[in-house]
C-alpha cells in the first residue's frame, strides 16, 4: 500500500514538473507578427494601422535587447566579482561586454524606428523615416 502511495506521489511530482517544463520553454509572443510579414509592411506600408503594427513590434524589439543587455551586465558583474578566475576569464568579460554593448546600441535602434513608426501612424511623419528601417529586410 505504501509503495502504490509513495509510487503515485512521485508520478505526479513528475507529472507537475514536466507540465511546469513545458510551460517555461514557450518562445515569447511578439504579437502577430513575423518577420516576413515586417518585412513586407517596411516595403508597402501605407495606413496607420500599419506603421502602428511596426511601431509595436519596434517596441518589443526594443524591450527585448534591453533585457539582453541587462542579462549582459549581470553576467559581467558575476564575472568581475568572481574568487576564482578561470583560465578563459578575459574571453568571458570580452564577450560579456561586447554583447551587453551590441544589446544595447539595437535596443537604441529599435527604439528610434518604433518612435518613426508612432509618428508615422499618428499622421505626423514625412515619407523619409520609412527608409531608415531598411536595415532590417
Amino acid at each position: 500500500m505504501t509503495f502504490r502511495l509513495n509510487r503515485f506521489v512521485l508520478i505526479l511530482v513528475l507529472a507537475a514538473s514536466a507540465a511546469g517544463v513545458c510551460r517555461s520553454q514557450e518562445p515569447p509572443t511578439r504579437g502577430l507578427l513575423k518577420r516576413a510579414d515586417v518585412k513586407r509592411l517596411l516595403k508597402s506600408a501605407q495606413t496607420r494601422e500599419e506603421f502602428a503594427q511596426l511601431a509595436a513590434y519596434f517596441d518589443d524589439r526594443s524591450k527585448e535587447f534591453e533585457q539582453k543587455a541587462r542579462e549582459e551586465d549581470k553576467e559581467l558583474d558575476r564575472l568581475n566579482n568572481a574568487t576564482f578566475r578561470a583560465k578563459n576569464y578575459p574571453i568571458l568579460v570580452d564577450h560579456a561586454r561586447n554583447s551587453g554593448d551590441y544589446d544595447r546600441s539595437e535596443a537604441k535602434t529599435c527604439a528610434e524606428q518604433a518612435l518613426t513608426f508612432h509618428q508615422k501612424a499618428e499622421g505626423g511623419a514625412t515619407d523619409q523615416s520609412v527608409g531608415a528601417a531598411k536595415q532590417y529586410e
